[in-house]
């Protein structure tokens, strides 16, 4: 199976939605022609005409359209064209329950659109479902209506509706679009329970429809429902094991559940698996930071689909991540040389693309911007600015610039470097907060720790409510020693954002760091593995208290754990130390030699290193 054939149609498709018009400017000879085409051939004002015999077909047959309908459609025209929308949507939709006309249906809905009054947009594409109760254009119009005014009590009838009406074999692609479809409305149970009636019959009748069921499950998985999700996962699997949807599911179920992991895996392991399935595989890997094994992962796809420009560049990203930067050169300029050949092969048919010609765009930025930050990681800062001239102004005007500041800064240009960052535009609040952290970060990366503690005390003092702020804040203030300001700023953060893991990872580390207070440490380690659990950086943290504790194999097992998820040289420093604390001595080189190859400059790896007097 090809990965285009997975993609799922839009269960409202794009054609028949309706869409905000511009001003009305039809002249009163352009309404007429308008008029003129409303119904005159084939909708129902001319439903009573006697068919036509094949000499009358050859005549030119008049509209039979009445002078009085005609003048009515006139008025509305001109009603509407001089902003009267009230008067021109109700003679529109009077004109169209009358005569039963998708067209006099769909203008009432445009009017009432175009005066950006939804309720009456509403109210006229149910009048058209009432009228003409067998028509799927009108069931579309009133579903898509209903999800944009949020109207979840308007929903289950139309949907189901829509995917009766349509050709059986498309049936399950349609239903497997509902929970997309509905990704909009704000209330995630609701939207939930509204695909449940809809696909009541699919999922109850037999055999059982494993579209519907994983429909289901993406429903309860976007309400929160883990348990709700999983069950519905188990049913699909019962009535299709080989349905993609199956392992897709089960990967966005896998964050703390192996035995949905676990399925993943077994569908991967399927040879007609599509190549769509292992690269949702490698980025929640990624997502999760186990990069270690998204590689893996991606270097099979890659292997299997040598021409996939997303698995390039999503294998270039992990190994930038990695340090790989060789490997992620390789990866990276095989992406654009995959995009590039694409450019020059014009007429490629626009369905075997998934991407948009501006996400196609947005890819090469990307690919760009890697590119840039690894000859930024090589030392090489002429190259990295000719990467950073290749990328569009237009993609991320911060992300961009922050990039050059920080080449102009390795360059000795730190003034010109914060000229640049505080140039830029302010269109919102957050770009304020993003532009002090940017300049920070600036100043961090040049040894200016003071200055850079300055900027971020200055933003908290704006920006009180940021956690983002208040972590950074306080990372600086571990640096600089100031541990009760970090403590402080961290426990403001946890407040106003509860459900971040970091803060609490961050001060539960720096207790066993300073092995003090170890049982708190543990508490606040152990909270932020409950929201994120597996996460390589929190795992290391544990595995640090556990040695700070006096239980080195746990330690060890946990250190192990985290450094083959992520080997990272602040991972590779702890597990190191483990290592040689335990007499193997040999073993702790050879992960430091790996790590410094990496990462000569890290800080976390340089101290170690000095603290136990060893040399490599």
């Amino acid at each position: 199976m090809s990965d285009k054939t997975t993609a799922q149609p839009d269960l409202l498709s794009h054609q028949n939605r309706p869409r905000a018009t511009k001003r009305f400017r039809l002249s009163l000879l352009a309404a007429a022609g308008l008029v003129s085409a409303l119904s005159l051939g084939g909708h129902a004002l001319a439903q009573n005409t006697p068919p036509a015999t094949p000499v009358e077909a050859e005549t030119v047959q008049n509209s039979k359209m009445d002078s009085t309908l005609f003048y009515q459609l006139l008025v509305g025209e001109v009603q509407a064209r001089s902003g009267d929308f009230g008067s021109a949507y109700q003679i529109y939709l009077e004109l169209g329950r009358r005569h039963k006309n998708p067209e006099l249906f769909k203008r009432a809905i445009e009017i009432a659109l175009q005066a950006r009054a939804g309720e009456e947009a509403l109210g006229a594409a149910k009048a058209w479902r009432q009228a003409l109760p067998q028509s799927r254009e009108a069931a579309e119009y009133v579903s898509q209506i209903a999800i944009a005014l949020g109207r979840t009590a308007d929903l289950t009838d139309p949907l189901k509706s829509l995917i009766q009406q349509s050709p059986a074999p498309q049936q399950p692609r349609l239903i497997a679009s509902i929970p997309r479809s509905l990704s909009r409305l704000p209330d995630r149970k609701a939207a939930a329970r509204i695909i449940d009636e809809v696909t009541e019959s699919w999922r109850t009748k037999t055999p059982e429809l494993a579209e519907a069921w994983v429909a289901s499950g993406e429903g309860w998985l976007g309400a929160g429902d883990k348990d709700k999700a999983m069950a519905a996962l188990e049913r699909a699997l019962k009535a299709n094991p080989a349905y993609i949807g199956n392992g897709l599911l089960a990967i966005n179920l896998m964050e703390g559940n192996a035995k949905a992991e676990s399925i993943a895996k077994t569908q991967l392991e399927r040879q007609d698996t599509p190549g769509v399935l292992r690269l949702t595989y490698a980025r929640k890997l990624a997502a999760s930071q186990r990069m270690a094994e998204a590689g893996e992962q991606l270097d099979l796809l890659v292997q299997s689909s040598p021409d996939d420009p997303a698995a390039w560049l999503t294998l270039g990203a992990v190994r930038m991540e990695l340090k790989q930067y060789d490997k992620a050169e390789l990866a990276l300029t095989r992406f654009l040389s995959l995009r590039h050949s694409a450019e020059a092969s014009p007429g490629t048919p626009a369905e075997e693309t998934e991407e948009s010609p501006h996400q196609a765009d947005a890819t090469v930025d990307q690919a760009y911007l890697l590119l840039s930050q690894l000859e930024d990681q090589r030392g090489q800062y002429q190259k990295s600015l000719e990467w950073l001239e290749k990328v569009n102004s237009q993609t991320d005007s911060l992300l961009i610039q922050s990039q050059k500041a920080r080449l102009l800064a390795k360059l000795g240009k730190i003034e010109e470097a914060r000229q640049v960052i505080q140039s830029l535009p302010e269109d919102e609040p957050r770009d304020v907060v993003m532009k002090l952290q940017a300049e920070a970060q600036l100043l961090r990366d040049a040894n200016r720790v003071d200055d850079a503690y300055k900027v971020l005390e200055q933003a908290t003092t704006r920006f009180p409510q940021e956690p983002d702020l208040l972590y950074d804040q306080a990372m600086l203030a571990e640096r600089l020693h100031r541990f009760e300001d970090m403590e402080r700023l961290l426990r403001q953060a946890m407040t106003l954002a509860p459900d971040n893991p970091h803060n609490y990872n961050a001060l539960g580390y720096s207790l066993a760091d300073r092995n003090i207070r170890l049982e708190e440490s543990r508490e606040l380690i152990t909270k932020a593995l409950s929201i994120k659990p597996g996460d390589p950086f929190i795992t290391d943290s544990m595995g640090w208290l556990e040695f700070r504790s006096g239980h080195p194999d746990e330690a060890m097992k946990l250190l192990k754990e985290a450094y083959t998820a992520r080997p990272d040289p602040e991972i590779a420093a702890h597990l190191g130390e483990v290592l040689w604390s335990q007499g193997q001595q040999d073993e702790a080189r050879a992960v430091w030699r790996q790590a410094r190859e990496r990462d000569p400059k890290n800080e976390a790896l340089k101290e170690t290193l000095k603290r136990l007097r060893v040399r490599l």
